[in-house]
């Protein structure tokens, strides 16, 4: 009898801890989130910045261009 009672709480101790890094997970994820694509203006985030980089630089080669200052 003893046991089944042990038991019984170990199954809630082991739903907390399961909840608890969920929570953990998903705040870690929504903070990655936030710092590597967001778009808002005042703050890019980090993947959308190096995007935007690349397509800048895309957009100014200059095929016939042989001086470096007409870039």
């Amino acid at each position: 009898m003893l046991f089944k009672s042990n038991r019984k709480k170990n199954n809630g101790q082991v739903l907390v801890e399961y909840l608890l890094l969920m929570v953990i997970a998903i705040g870690i994820s929504t903070m990655l989130t936030k710092k590597l694509i967001s778009r808002s203006d005042s703050e890019t985030g980090i993947i959308v910045d190096a995007w935007d980089r690349i397509l800048t630089q895309i957009g100014r080669d200059v095929p016939d261009c042989e001086k470096p200052d007409c870039r």
